[in-house]
């Protein structure tokens, strides 16, 4: 009886490892969420997630978006948060309107999400680009301005990768 009760009790001990095992590697495996395919159906794919800009000389910048259709853009200088304010967004048909709070008029990008990633691609000022042009980089990002802007911490100004981040 000692020797069944041994293989029954190492077969139970092993079969709970596997099953935890597997919910493990399924927990770490990813989020599971296909942004591109939620982006598609017409789902609010930031709401409630933070993206963070390349990394560019010890600085970055982090949009922390709420469920309210608000995010907070902060720009990370040598670990330090700088807060850049709170903006309002709207999504439609593939474009974010983002718009300062307590300001007027807005910039609009074109966003494409592949995997964990969102490219923002500014859309050209003043032209009615129905067949959906984009505004192609005239020069490159400065040094101090990772989301692509001219400016510290500015809105980009040519596309610019951003990450998706716990």
């Amino acid at each position: 009886m000692g020797e069944k009760t041994t293989f029954l009790s190492v077969l139970l001990t092993g079969l709970i490892f596997a099953i935890f095992g597997v919910t493990a590697f399924t927990a770490c495996a990813g989020t599971g969420e296909n942004y591109a395919e939620q982006a598609a159906q017409g789902a609010d794919v930031f709401a409630g997630k933070n993206w963070n800009a390349p990394r560019r000389n010890n600085m970055y910048d982090r949009w922390e978006f709420g469920n309210d259709g608000t995010f907070h853009f902060w720009h990370i200088h040598h670990g330090e948060p700088l807060d850049r304010g709170v903006y309002r967004y709207e999504l439609k048909d593939g474009i974010i309107t983002i718009t300062k709070e307590k300001e007027e008029g807005g910039s609009r990008y074109a966003y494409v999400f592949s995997g964990e990633t969102v490219v923002l691609t500014p859309w050209r000022h003043g032209e009615n680009n129905g067949a959906g042009e984009h505004a192609a980089a005239e020069h490159g990002a400065t040094e101090h301005a990772p989301s692509g802007g001219r400016r510290m911490g500015a809105l980009p100004e040519d596309p610019v990768t951003f990450t998706h981040a716990r």
